[in-house]
Formats: C-alpha cells, sequence, structure tokens
C-alpha cells in the first residue's frame, strides 16, 4: 500500500499533466493550482472513504464536482470546461490509482 504522500504526489502530477494539456498557459499558475486542489479535495476524499462511506463511485463523483468549480474559479474558465477537465482528471487519476492497487 502505498503512502498517502505518495498518493497525493502522483494525483497531483497527474492532474497537472491533465489540466496542462487542456489549458496550455501559465504551467506554474496550473501547478500551483493543482497542489491547491489536491491538498483539499484528496484527504477529504479519502478520510470519506475510510471513515463514513465506501462508496468509490460517489466519492470520485464528488470530488469532481468540486474540482470542476474550484478549476472554474481558479483558471477563469467557463463550467462546461472545468468539468471536462475535472472528469478527465479524475478518471484518469483513479484509473491509474486502481492499476497500482491491483498490481
Amino acid at each position: 500500500m502505498m503512502g498517502f504522500l505518495t498518493v497525493w504526489t502522483l494525483t497531483m502530477a497527474i492532474e497537472f499533466i491533465v489540466i496542462l494539456i487542456f489549458i496550455k498557459d501559465k504551467p506554474l499558475d496550473i501547478l500551483i493550482y493543482s497542489i491547491l486542489i489536491n491538498s483539499l479535495t484528496l484527504p477529504v476524499a479519502t478520510y470519506s472513504y475510510n471513515y463514513i462511506l465506501s462508496n468509490f463511485l460517489l466519492i470520485e463523483f464528488a470530488v469532481i464536482l468540486v474540482e470542476s468549480v474550484l478549476l472554474m474559479l481558479l483558471l477563469k474558465i467557463k463550467y462546461p470546461k472545468s468539468l471536462i477537465i475535472s472528469f478527465t482528471a479524475n478518471i484518469v487519476t483513479a484509473s491509474v490509482g486502481l492499476l497500482l492497487s491491483y498490481s
């Protein structure tokens, strides 16, 4: 089992790359936003899954919604675009996480 810092670093790196693919401007800002967003959502999602509701899909859905709003506000983009970015970033991250957990 990977430690929280490793999971956070991997999540932040993957989501940074995904966001950068969609928003090709200001990579340093995107890195900072990715660090900030994942520092907020990952601990809450992890705690929620471990102690409140072990429903992976529901928690991922909630994370996608929260992160899409944060992306919209921080990147100053329209909500549909932020929702697509958040959905893509979280699907990629969740897929990598599931693959690593079963290997």
